[in-house]
């Protein structure tokens, strides 16, 4: 079987490891692997990202939650002033603990997948 000598500017010569000109199976079969190593790596460090920012909402939806429930029971809010805005910080403790639990119940499916 006549083997084929890569040309001086071939796109493929990255791939042939050996320098010897040739690009064998084993060199492309090397070269497959690391590209969906790369690939597994690449979509690895989105997920990390994506759980990050995930975690960074949490975080927010949490500490605001406490900040209007500590600003609320503060000397500078007053009975009245509570009362006329009940129904906003209800559905706004509502929609934060949504979110924390939204976020902790992903993290948990998500490791509970990955087993």
């Amino acid at each position: 079987m006549a083997e084929k000598k890569l040309q001086a500017d071939s796109m493929f010569n990255e791939f042939d490891t050996d320098g010897d000109g040739i690009v064998s199976d084993a060199e492309l079969m090397a070269a497959e692997r690391q590209a969906e190593l790369r690939a597994k790596i690449e979509r690895w460090r989105n997920e990390d990202a994506l759980q990050d920012r995930q975690r960074a909402i949490a975080m927010v939806a949490m500490v605001s939650s406490i900040a209007v429930i500590a600003w609320l029971l503060s000397p500078y809010v007053t009975i009245e002033r509570m009362s006329a805005a009940q129904g906003f910080v209800n559905t706004f403790l509502v929609a934060q603990t949504g979110i924390v639990v939204g976020f902790m119940g992903a993290s948990a499916w998500s490791k509970k997948k990955a087993e």
